[in-house]
């Protein structure tokens, strides 16, 4: 482990992650449900995505069709909500604008955590900080919060997953501070449980005598980058506290964008497709614009449902642009003629999406146009009303969108159990009886 000098650290990581984040957010505003279980299904009320610690208890599993287990979880008392999106995304938010007070480095990596710097603090001064952390994200929003803090990135990820398992004992926080706790994390760590570590690798190390954390951390990073590969060897110096991932330098950037969504009810209706392809290119734009891409390929598919017992009609299409854009329109024009030319009557549908490929990067000026087009004047603007709508859809949660998506709401996934968009809807904003 690297050594500390005066008790300060080149670097120190912290990972905080919202405890049950989809049921935090729904007991957050319904009191009622704390302490209680809870569980939150996944789209048109499929299956359980997220449990409460009560919930668990009760046998529940992730993953869970809701439709088995519905009459005997409700005999049991168990609280259902479907997923709520807009609330989840705005809590998410505001959990990482709380995170910015304690440190200018913060790095979301997933809705409900984020990995944060926190250079230049001594180091038996960051136990302290972490529960200051926790403490001011609860009362400041209500999401309780867990903290793991370690010499690197892997090991704030391991100190965090200690917090969640020790939680009681710890109180939410476990900072990595001495070579012995590091060591006795690491004995009781699993090798398929470490982050950055894969089910295919795990399972490969094992065969070779590496089953523990341990074992991999007093590994030879030469031996296991000739052996195995990089990104392995990088993971090995991380448990051993040299610091050689950013969590910032992970490449997210998708060489494919698609948006689907299963409906709530089968749909026959042509009309009722189209509103959901506009609303699913819709997305796909907005996702390839925030990653800086463009796109030169249009895709389309449309599905029945295989589980039933009807007719299936199964089919998908691709056509190129003229030239590459970051245009939603110019998708939707090409999706709703494929969707045109797949479309058969008499069907009843459950999904339609649309897939974006062949992605470049859209950072630079210089436009590849269509002969017909005069100027790179007109593509620019284009881009321009692209910037402008994506600003207002995050500011006023799409207020802007294609006629097209508003012409009908039948395709709309099921939500049965949804609660209220507490935090972006005024028509839905809690009532105080005074």
């Amino acid at each position: 482990m690297t050594i500390a000098l005066d008790g300060y650290r080149n670097q120190v990581w912290a990972l905080v992650d919202a405890k049950s984040f989809y049921c935090s957010c729904e007991q957050l505003f319904a009191p009622k449900l704390a302490n209680k279980p809870v569980v939150v299904l996944s789209n048109n009320d499929g299956c359980c995505v997220a449990m409460t610690p009560e919930a668990k208890a009760l046998g529940i599993k992730r993953g869970a069709p809701w439709f088995k287990i519905a009459h005997e979880a409700k005999r049991l008392g168990v609280h259902v909500r479907s997923s709520n999106y807009t609330l989840y995304a705005d809590m998410s938010r505001r959990f990482i604008e709380e995170l910015s007070q304690f440190s200018p480095h913060v790095e979301q990596y997933s809705i409900d955590e984020a990995f944060i710097r926190l250079d230049g603090f001594k180091l038996n001064e960051l136990t302290e900080y972490g529960r200051e952390m926790k403490a001011t994200i609860e009362r400041n929003i209500g999401l309780p919060v867990r903290v793991g803090i370690g010499a690197t990135p892997t090991l704030a990820k391991l100190g965090n997953q200690a917090a969640k398992l020790y939680e009681q004992k710890v109180k939410g926080v476990i900072q990595i501070d001495s070579d012995h706790k590091r060591r006795w994390l690491l004995e009781r760590t699993d090798v398929q449980s470490l982050w950055g570590v894969g089910a295919k690798t795990a399972t490969r190390l094992q065969t070779t005598g590496i089953s523990s954390a341990l074992q991999l951390a007093d590994s030879d990073p030469s031996d296991i980058k000739r052996l195995w590969n990089v990104g392995l060897a990088r993971t090995v110096l991380e448990l051993q506290g040299i610091a050689c991932i950013d969590p910032g330098d992970i490449d997210d950037v998708k060489k494919q964008i698609l948006s689907s969504r299963s409906f709530g009810v089968g749909i026959s209706n042509f009309d009722d497709l189209k509103a959901a392809l506009a609303f699913h290119c819709q997305r796909a734009g907005e996702k390839l614009r925030r990653q800086g891409s463009q796109a030169n390929v249009v895709g389309v598919f449309l599905r029945t449902n295989r589980h039933k017992n009807m007719p299936q009609h199964n089919r998908s299409c691709a056509m190129p642009l003229v030239c590459p854009s970051q245009d939603t329109y110019k998708f939707l024009d090409s999706a709703l003629h494929q969707l045109a030319q797949i479309y058969r009557s008499g069907y009843e549908y459950q999904k339609v999406g649309v897939i974006l490929d062949e992605l470049s990067d859209a950072g630079n000026d210089a436009f590849q146009l269509d002969m017909f087009d005069t100027s790179a004047l007109v593509e620019s603007k284009r881009r321009d009303l692209m910037s402008i709508s994506d600003t207002i859809n995050t500011r006023y949660k799409n207020g802007l969108k294609p006629a097209s998506v508003m012409s009908s709401t039948n395709w709309h996934m099921r939500q049965a159990f949804r609660s209220n968009r507490w935090t972006t809807r005024l028509d839905e904003l809690q009532h105080a009886k005074c």
